[in-house]
């Protein structure tokens, strides 16, 4: 098994673009719902799972340059048109101990340009989700 070990070089590719250089976190989600299915009768409480969710969060340094992070992620908040995003524990080709985790039909769902005080970094955290023609995370390994 691969540990990940410090977690220093992420791959981070939204739209096909690389927004590595300025993200400084990566929180991947691939849950399901908790559904109750207890009967009348029972003594415990019975669940099973529902369905999917699949989630990326982006915590990113803002960057307004050319092609960069804000020029990047603002269409996408105002569009219903699904994008790519993956993420690598290294930034280095796909592999089975570098796996992506592919969001392949994402919506950006939250994008708050600014959110600092005096002082601060300008950083903000970008959620995407998983899209209606999505299939939730996937993991690459080719």
């Amino acid at each position: 098994m691969a540990i990940v070990g410090v977690f220093t070089n992420a791959l981070v590719l939204v739209n096909s673009v690389d927004l590595s250089y300025a993200c400084t976190k990566v929180t991947i989600n691939d849950g399901r719902d908790e559904v109750d299915v207890t009967a009348m009768g029972a003594g415990y409480h019975a669940v099973t799972k529902g369905l999917g969710t699949a989630e990326i969060d982006l915590d990113f340094l803002q960057d307004l340059s050319a092609g960069k992070v804000h020029p990047t992620l603002q269409p996408l908040i105002g569009s219903t048109t699904p994008v790519p995003v993956e993420v690598r524990t290294v930034n280095a080709a796909r592999s089975t101990t570098n796996p992506a985790f592919m969001l392949a039909s994402a919506l950006l769902f939250t994008y708050v340009p600014l959110d600092g005080s005096v002082g601060d970094a300008a950083k903000f955290t970008a959620t995407f989700k998983n899209a209606p023609s999505g299939t939730g995370i996937t993991y690459l390994t080719a």
